[in-house]
């Protein structure tokens, strides 16, 4: 808003609603004097809200009151401390994550009388990573993996072995991107078995992502793709790639930040058990590359797709 028109922004052009003319301003804008907190606390907030951490990690803790108009009163340094879901201790205020490599979800509860509240975090595993599923039950959800339970991720046993099952799907949610790591990672590469099926003639799409590029076998144009940025297509690579439904395909990708600033990204696909091959399917110089991102995988997959085997290690 300024000079007594709205401004908002389309695909193609700066439109604004109000007079054509603008209105002279007078005077200047001051923010309004804070409004002192008052009465009892109604509700805790535990600060920080939201937390991605590693093993061994260490943050400070603030449990914050408000009162019934969500004013800030104070700290409370004498609440307790409880997780759930997660493993390592809370100590004067300080929680420090257990130094398992291993991954974590859950919530940080702060108590102080009869209120309590709550913050969540998750904790990612560090590199070198391999998932083989053959620890969880069927059914379980990795912790902490982002957009998991949304895309119908789950564990489940397949031809004897333990995988990842993306159920079959109907609605919006049958096209999604999960991703397992930290935003901050980069020069890694990233493994996986994949598997689509096929009914009525329409097979799924799968793929890896590794620092925001994505690898991706597209079942009915029967392609292989590496995708810096879907929608911006002038950066994708295009090539011919035969393969079937119901079958094991293993995906490779390797991002490597470059000194001059562009980002070298290569991708190969192979039948899963067969030799891989010497040669890079594609390999891709990106001049205003993405240097860094969290690792990830992408399904289009209205009759269920599946993925084992992952395995991430630092270039």
């Amino acid at each position: 808003m300024s000079h007594g028109r709205v401004f908002f922004v389309s695909s193609d052009a700066v439109y604004a609603i109000g007079p054509k003319t603008a209105k002279p301003v007078t005077g200047l804008a001051v923010d309004a004097p804070a409004e002192k907190a008052e009465g009892s606390p109604a509700y805790v907030q535990v600060a920080p809200t939201e937390m991605v951490l590693k093993p061994g990690q260490t943050v400070k803790l603030h449990a914050r009151l408000f009162d019934a108009k969500g004013r800030f009163l104070r700290e409370e340094p004498d609440a307790t401390w409880t997780l759930q879901g997660l493993k390592g201790n809370v100590a004067n205020g300080s929680f420090t994550v257990a130094s398992d490599p291993v991954e974590q979800a859950g919530t940080i509860k702060a108590t102080a009388g009869a209120m309590s509240g709550e913050a969540r975090a998750r904790v990612v595993h560090p590199l070198p990573w391999t998932e083989t599923f053959e620890s969880y039950a069927d059914g379980a959800v990795p912790p902490g993996w982002v957009n998991a339970t949304a895309g119908k991720f789950s564990v489940a046993t397949l031809d004897g072995q333990k995988v990842l099952q993306k159920a079959p799907d109907e609605s919006i949610f049958q096209r999604l991107r999960m991703f397992i790591g930290p935003v901050d990672w980069s020069n890694y590469t990233f493994e996986a078995d994949v598997r689509v099926a096929t009914r009525r003639r329409q097979m799924g799409d799968v793929g890896i992502t590794a620092q925001r590029y994505t690898l991706v076998l597209y079942g009915n144009n029967q392609q292989l793709k590496l995708e810096p940025w879907e929608p911006e297509v002038q950066r994708t690579v295009t090539i011919p790639f035969t393969w079937k439904p119901d079958a094991w395909y293993h995906l490779k990708l390797r991002v490597e930040n470059q000194p001059d600033g562009t980002v070298r990204a290569r991708g190969k696909a192979w039948p899963t058990g067969e030799a891989e091959p010497a040669v890079w399917s594609i390999d891709k110089v990106d001049l205003i590359g993405n240097r860094q991102g969290a690792p990830g995988i992408f399904a289009f997959a209205q009759f269920g797709a599946y993925i084992d085997n992952l395995k991430l290690v630092a270039n």
